[in-house]
């Protein structure tokens, strides 16, 4: 399973085709987009509009990440050690696109060594951040609940995922 470095001690779910759509729609240039989201109100738009989703207060390390579609699980309830709900999240081009936050500063520096792309099918969830060790591994498990509509944000932006 590939593994990805926490850089900047984070990680970013996103939708690239959506994050791309919303940076031109809101004529937000250059290539160091980590500043839309700590500088100014577009971080918490992108995030509130389900198309990037922050993950961060993560130990520095490796770790690998799985979609669970409803209810499918992947991490059984006794390997969660962390747990984040009221998420939302909206595909249009059929992956999930994982990276280190540090990438943000650059994004021309996006590749496929350094990311993890997913396959999800297009449409609306609610998600689920769950953290924790499979097989003696650190996993992230992204749970996706499909929606008919765009589901309602209640996750905690100051969440963090330090576990064991």
């Amino acid at each position: 399973m590939k593994k990805i470095f926490s850089e900047l001690k984070g990680f970013v779910v996103f939708s690239p085709q959506l994050l791309a759509n919303y940076l031109q729609e809101n004529n937000l240039s250059g290539t160091n987009i980590l500043k839309y989201f700590v500088e100014n109100e577009h971080g918490d738009e992108i995030t509130k509009s389900g198309i990037a989703i922050p993950i961060i207060g993560v130990e520095e390390d490796h770790y690998a990440f799985r979609v669970s579609v409803n209810d499918e699980k992947i991490l059984n309830d006794d390997e969660v050690e962390v747990e984040s709900r009221g998420w939302i999240f909206q595909t249009a081009n059929n992956e999930v696109k994982i990276v280190g936050i540090g990438y943000l500063k650059d994004i021309t520096s996006i590749n496929a060594e350094n990311s993890i792309t997913l396959s999800l099918e297009n449409g609306w969830y609610s998600l689920k951040i769950r953290g924790g060790n499979k097989d003696g591994e650190r996993l992230f498990e992204l749970n996706m609940q499909k929606q008919d509509m765009h589901p309602a944000f209640t996750g905690d932006v100051t969440t963090e995922y330090y576990y064991g």
